[in-house]
């Protein structure tokens, strides 16, 4: 199975980061052929009981899971492609792929489905 690091910006928009990554990886979960860690999925909920939200905190624990992936995927947010240029913990996990010879794909939110289908056909 390829190790997919999934990206989304997080800062100004917790919870609908958490719904759209975890729902992303459920559907490229379903697929069979890739094995996905999300961050937001794995990291909000212990935000809400009062671990830090920032990168400086976070940035330690996902560079781990960064080495553990083969590519590195970025959804592009409802709100926005803007979102990613803004994001600091995104740009660097995107440094990091382009500095390790990482893939790095983009999804875009609001056509996933469409955008998987035609990434990996039928899911």
């Amino acid at each position: 199975m390829i190790k997919v690091y999934l990206a989304i910006p997080y800062s100004g928009m917790r919870p609908s980061s958490y719904y759209q990554a975890t729902r992303a990886m459920h559907a490229i979960l379903s697929h069979g052929k890739y094995n996905v860690f999300s961050p937001i999925t794995h990291s909000h909920p212990m935000t809400e009981y009062g671990l830090p939200q920032d990168w400086e905190f976070w940035g330690k624990v996902d560079h781990q899971f960064l080495e553990w992936a083969d590519e590195v995927w970025v959804i592009i947010p409802e709100e926005g492609k803007d979102r990613i240029d803004k994001s600091v913990g995104v740009q660097a996990e995107i440094e990091y792929a382009n500095n390790h010879n990482m893939k790095v794909r983009y999804l875009d939110y609001q056509f996933l489905e469409k955008d998987l289908k035609e990434n990996f056909g039928e899911l």
